[in-house]
């Protein structure tokens, strides 16, 4: 076995976001039996050496109009999924949960949800879907919500309203992780300046690398940082340009991150099954030991490879679960 194989393998790898659960929803297959042009299923879990992966529900806009329905829809499908694999995959609810999964040689499963849309206004669906096994939520996707303005909106210029206050104190309180991807920089700072517990970016890319609102300026990723939390460096660099980037984008990312806020605050976060385009050379899940090879030839040491690999999202999970509880 080459070197890069025995440090993955060695690995705890943590891939803080994907959207997979779009993929069985419409049909394309299962964890099971592989997903018609899919990144994700078992198998490509397994090749790739991930023992930890965030499946996020995302809200999409057409089930703006009944959300809980959907979302709650969505958690039963992912749900029955991994009952149905469940010698090899199995739903975590906590730190402890992923430690004891890791142990049985088993991968952990995270639920998340990817826009506060999910919760309509009710502060005591944050209670029922922690409840259910959600460990974390995205606060909005593009567009302004109950909650705050997602970095899609371009007027409003608003951040963080009361509800959303409330929202991400209560979060704090059932030990739920408060993921800022997707949020207007008004609704970002307003965060960084209440919250008492580490915060995560789920998937993004540096601002300096890709000019959009959704992605991280460097005092952004400075803030990160300052509150103990943990950037994924996400791979959809293809679906806003459409040109397909390569493995050395991504690797340019995670040192730009690293450059900002430290080797401590920088973690992965796909976006697989979520990107238009895969990255060249990490096609799929199955790819993941790809990165670490380029991490090696990077100069990175095993111990700071693990640290980006996993070890950082773990320490943000057990870190806010610690304290917080249903």
């Amino acid at each position: 076995m080459e070197e890069y194989l025995r440090i993955h393998k060695r690995a705890f790898v943590f891939d803080a976001h994907c959207d997979t659960v779009l993929c069985i929803l419409d049909g394309r297959g299962s964890l099971k039996n592989g997903i018609k042009n899919g990144h994700i299923d078992i198998e490509k879990l397994k090749t790739g050496g991930i023992k930890a992966q965030v499946f996020s529900v995302f809200v999409r806009p057409e089930w703006y109009a009944n959300p809980v329905l959907h979302t709650l829809k969505a958690i039963s499908v992912l749900k029955k999924e991994f009952e149905e694999n469940r010698d090899e995959i199995e739903l975590a609810n906590s730190y402890k949960d992923i430690l004891r999964i890791n142990r049985e040689g088993k991968i952990s499963a995270l639920l998340s949800i990817e826009g506060g849309e999910a919760i309509a206004g009710e502060i005591d669906m944050l209670r029922i879907y922690r409840e259910l096994g959600v460990t974390s939520m995205i606060l909005t996707w593009n567009n302004r919500n109950q909650i705050a303005d997602g970095a899609g909106e371009k007027r409003s210029k608003g951040g963080l309203s009361d509800f959303g206050y409330e929202v991400v104190k209560q979060m704090e309180r059932l030990g739920m992780v408060v993921d800022l991807s997707h949020i207007s920089p008004e609704g970002f700072w307003d965060v960084i300046s209440i919250v008492e517990k580490p915060v995560i970016v789920s998937h993004s890319i540096p601002r300096r690398m890709r000019d959009i609102p959704r992605n991280l300026d460097d005092e952004q990723i400075k803030a990160i940082a300052e509150k103990g939390g943990v950037i994924g460096a996400g791979f959809y660099f293809s679906s806003y340009n459409g040109v397909q980037a390569k493995l050395e984008d991504v690797l340019d990312a995670i040192e730009y991150f690293i450059k900002i806020g430290g080797i401590d605050h920088v973690g992965i976060g796909s976006d697989f099954d979520g990107i238009d385009v895969p990255v060249m050379g990490l096609d799929d899940a199955s790819k993941m030991p790809e990165l670490t090879k380029g991490l090696i030839k990077r100069g990175f040491k095993e111990s700071e490879i693990s640290k980006i690999l996993g070890e950082n999202f773990l320490r943000v999970f057990k870190e806010v679960q610690d304290q917080g509880g249903v």
